[in-house]
């Protein structure tokens, strides 16, 4: 998941007809039918049809994983001759643009590629279809992710494409350098401290660690890591100011921007930049929590590196790991027969051919369990401890994610900004964040 966040889908709907020359579907003006949304368990109760149906399934991939996804879309349709699919892979910034403006116009892909925080809003809008019923024959045991994308009623409604889980990345050669030993598994976040003291080079402009001020790279990964959390299990209350532990988290990750040991602010209006997610492979920072993915970038620029498991603070803390599923939806107000033939797509991205394909893909890891175990252990080159990934599956949790995630966030995101650049004291922090996030998460019960 990126950085640049999906504007609220309602919030553009006035904006679609203006927005509409970027549209993916070129045109097209929905038909009739395309308007009637049958409910999951009609269409899922009906038995396939052989009468010939297009699909469009739209997804965000580089290149590689588009030639890839070409390949999947083939021969799913060499297997399903009455099946045509328009293939419509394009960068994730492109592939949100239009979903936004084919979605508001009542448009859009059969199928679609969605970043799990976004499903409770989605679903919510009623803009995606509930897939409950559809999956109740899938052996769901047998993959990963399903239980993350589950809403809190545990409906369904989509199926895992590939699995992003973070660990702690770090710079070999930095690390032999300062004589500083690698990270284990019973590293706690005291150690890392330590260790970005040893690993900080003021000299170089080489940091120890990067911590910044981002919900996934930094500040809520904190807060989890010292077993805490900043909206209760419901998502529905803010605990800034009742969760002791979010205040201890605060003051921890404050010392790293106040000793210099993580970039901060000034450092990121020079050359260093706020594009937090470079700054491994560029060699600026010794650690680095990040994702699956961000092994492509490393291993592009010859990074010697590996990864380990998250640490947990000492006190009452957990190895907690960002979880981010991304995930195969459907329109909801695609026509009948379109869905049905949409989820003949999604059945067949779950079988084992699929799921092989998809496992090269290197982007994520892939939802079958046994093929993802497979693909991760014939793995060569870096990092070393590549199975950390499968491990840190038990430490998994998501972003706070709910219906307003990403408003939340957005609330919440300057004021943290202000207290680890300085401009207001923890107290204020907790306070003012804790407003905040209750009259987002207010304005969604109504």
């Amino acid at each position: 998941m990126k950085k640049v966040l999906l504007t609220s889908l309602t919030a553009v709907i006035s904006s679609s007809i203006a927005l509409s020359g970027c549209s993916s579907n070129n045109g097209t003006v929905a038909s009739p039918e395309a308007s009637k949304a049958p409910s999951a368990s009609s269409s899922a109760s009906v038995a396939p049809s052989k009468a010939p149906v297009k699909i469009k399934v739209a997804y965000y991939a580089d290149e590689t994983a588009r030639s890839t996804m070409g390949s999947i879309i083939k021969k799913f349709m060499e297997t399903n001759k009455n099946i045509t699919v328009e293939d419509i892979g394009t960068d994730w910034q492109t592939h949100y643009d239009n979903l936004k403006v084919d979605l508001a116009a009542g448009q859009g892909p059969t199928v679609f590629l969605l970043d799990g925080p976004y499903i409770p809003q989605y679903s919510t809008e009623k803009t995606i279809q509930d897939l409950t019923d559809f999956t109740k024959d899938i052996k769901l045991d047998d993959y990963y992710g399903f239980d993350a994308i589950k809403t809190p009623q545990g409906k369904i409604f989509g199926i895992p494409q590939a699995i992003q889980v973070n660990a702690l990345y770090y710079n070999k050669e930095m690390f032999d350098k300062a004589g500083v030993a690698y990270p284990t598994d019973s590293w706690t976040t005291d150690d890392v401290y330590q260790a970005a003291k040893k690993l900080t080079d003021k000299n170089t402009k080489q940091f120890g660690i990067g911590l910044p001020q981002h919900i996934r790279y930094g500040w809520y990964t904190v807060v989890r890591q010292f077993g805490g959390d900043l909206l209760n299990k419901e998502r529905t209350k803010s605990t800034f100011v009742s969760d002791p532990k979010a205040k201890d988290a605060f003051e921890y990750m404050k010392k790293f921007w106040d000793e210099s040991l993580t970039p901060g602010l000034k450092d990121q209006e020079g050359e260093i930049g706020g594009k937090y997610h470079t700054w491994m492979s560029r060699k600026i920072v010794a650690m680095f929590y990040d994702n699956y993915a961000r092994r492509l970038t490393n291993d592009k620029e010859g990074l010697k590196y590996d990864v380990a498991v998250v640490p947990k603070s000492p006190n009452g803390g957990v190895n907690y790991s960002a979880f981010v599923a991304n995930t195969w939806v459907m329109n909801a107000k695609a026509a009948a027969a379109e869905k049905q033939a949409g989820w003949e797509f999604m059945k067949y991205f779950l079988s084992e051919d699929a799921q092989k394909l998809n496992s090269t893909l290197a982007e994520g890891i892939t939802a079958n369990k046994k093929v993802a175990q497979a693909s991760i252990a014939d793995h060569k080159g870096a990092p070393e401890h590549i199975k950390v990934f499968l491990d840190n599956m038990k430490y998994a949790g998501d972003l706070g994610d709910n219906v307003v995630w990403e408003e939340w966030m957005g609330a919440v995101d300057p004021i943290i900004k202000d207290y680890l650049s300085g401009k207001i004291d923890i107290n204020k922090l907790l306070t003012e964040g804790d407003k905040a996030a209750q009259a987002v998460l207010d304005k969604a019960k109504k």
